[in-house]
Order: structure tokens, then C-alpha cells, then sequence
């Protein structure tokens, strides 16, 4: 409190933000902090674009990547776990060890396992949506059909699972596997604190990232989406690095 010119007591105290404003707050500064680092995202994204304009514009393209959908045809979902555990765990992994950000020694390889595990989930979940996605609706690739897909996938099924998955794994991971610890976090504005930042970078990336990888056969998403998730998971891991 403090007095006015007539000698009158003023409230100085401000009201404290409701939750859903701190919420777009955290939004704002994770969009920020991921627009700061979004140029090699979107550079990925856009390579990824031409890649899918060459497969349908040349046969050879089409041909090359024949191998590809086939392999991913005939292993499945270890395919997918596969391949996201290579290309979103062991790949950034070394990025952040070659570059001094991980932790040494015993404790960076149980580091880049569990990692590569907490991929290899969230490509599990992922692989089932995708081909979810592809029953809801039918095999056309128009632009309706492409929106929609995406807009389900962004608006409902990254905020509800694709997110969750990784933010509480390795939140479980960088505070030493401990479930006591996970608990209070999850319990202190988990919402605020870890989800929103997390969900604006996703949005960033995988929003142009889902228009290119649904305009793809089903056998060929889950290669092109472990390719745009190579640079997800290097933002990620040096986002929770500086944590």
C-alpha cells in the first residue's frame, strides 16, 4: 500500500495472472525461444517438401524409395521404433556428447538408452495414429483431406499424447529417475512450466512438418516424419540440456 496526494491509501498489490494467461505466456516465450532456432527446422522441413515433390514428379524418386517402403512394409512398427530410436535418440545423442552437453561416462549411455526408448515409444503411438488416421480418411490425398488430417493431429493428438510422451520422459530422465521427483512436477504447473514451451516448438515444426508427411503413402510417413523428428529431437535435447 502506498498513499496518493490526499493522503488516501492505494492498493499497490497487482493481480496475479489467471492460469490460462500464464499458460499463453509460456506459449509466447516457448514460441519465441523456438523461432529463435527454427531456420535449419524449416530448412528440413522444406527439403523434406521437395523430397515428396520428386517422388511423385519422377519415377526414379519413386523407385528409389521403393526399398524403403517396402522394408518398412515388412517390419512393421519395429521399423518405426527402430528408426526413431536411431534417428531421434542415437543421432542427437552423440550430437550433444560430441559437443559437451550430455553427461560423461556410464551415466551418458544410460542417458542416451533410456532416450532412444522414450523415442522409440512416442514412434510406437505414433505409427498407430498414422495409420489411424489413414482409416478415418480413406486413401484420397486432396487438400481437405490434408488439413484435416494435420489439423487433427495438431489440435487433438499432439497436445493429448504426442507431446506428453516425450516431455515426461525425459523430464523423468533429467531429474536423475526420480519418480518422487516426476510427481511433484507433475503436480507444480507441469501444464505451464514443461508442456506449453514444448507444444509451441512442436507446433513450429510439425505443422509444415505433417502437411508434407500426410501427402505421402502410408508406408512412407513414418520414414519421413523420423527424418523431420531428427531436428525435433536435437532441439529438444538442447532445450532440456539448458533446463
Amino acid at each position: 500500500m502506498d498513499t496518493g496526494s490526499g493522503g488516501q491509501l492505494r492498493a499497490t498489490n497487482s493481480i496475479p495472472p489467471t492460469p490460462f494467461r500464464r499458460f499463453l505466456t509460456a506459449m509466447r516465450d516457448g514460441w519465441r525461444s523456438a523461432a529463435a532456432n527454427a531456420v535449419p527446422g524449416l530448412v528440413i522441413v522444406c527439403l523434406a517438401g521437395l523430397l515428396v515433390a520428386a517422388y511423385y514428379l519422377f519415377t526414379g524418386v519413386a523407385a528409389s524409395l521403393q526399398g524403403l517402403q517396402n522394408l518398412r512394409d515388412r517390419w512393421g512398427i519395429w521399423f518405426s521404433m527402430g528408426a526413431s530410436a536411431i534417428g531421434a535418440g542415437v543421432i542427437p545423442g552423440l550430437y550433444l556428447m560430441a559437443t559437451g552437453r550430455a553427461r560423461r561416462g556410464r551415466r551418458a549411455a544410460v542417458d542416451l538408452l533410456f532416450t532412444c526408448l522414450v523415442w522409440s515409444a512416442t514412434a510406437l503411438v505414433i505409427d498407430r495414429f498414422y495409420a489411424f488416421q489413414a482409416c478415418l480418411w480413406g486413401p484420397t490425398a486432396g487438400l481437405p483431406v490434408l488439413i484435416g488430417k494435420m489439423l487433427v493431429d495438431q489440435a487433438i493428438f499432439t497436445p493429448l499424447v504426442g507431446v506428453q510422451i516425450p516431455a515426461l520422459g525425459f523430464r523423468f530422465r533429467d531429474m536423475d529417475y526420480n519418480l518422487s521427483a516426476l510427481g511433484r512436477a507433475l503436480r507444480e504447473d507441469w501444464l505451464i512450466k514443461v508442456i506449453a514451451p514444448m507444444l509451441a516448438a512442436a507446433w513450429l515444426t510439425w505443422i509444415p512438418g505433417t502437411l508434407v508427411i500426410y501427402t505421402l503413402p502410408l508406408s512412407l510417413q513414418i520414414p519421413m516424419f523420423v527424418l523431420i523428428q531428427c531436428f525435433f529431437a536435437l532441439e529438444v535435447a538442447y532445450a532440456s540440456s539448458r533446463m
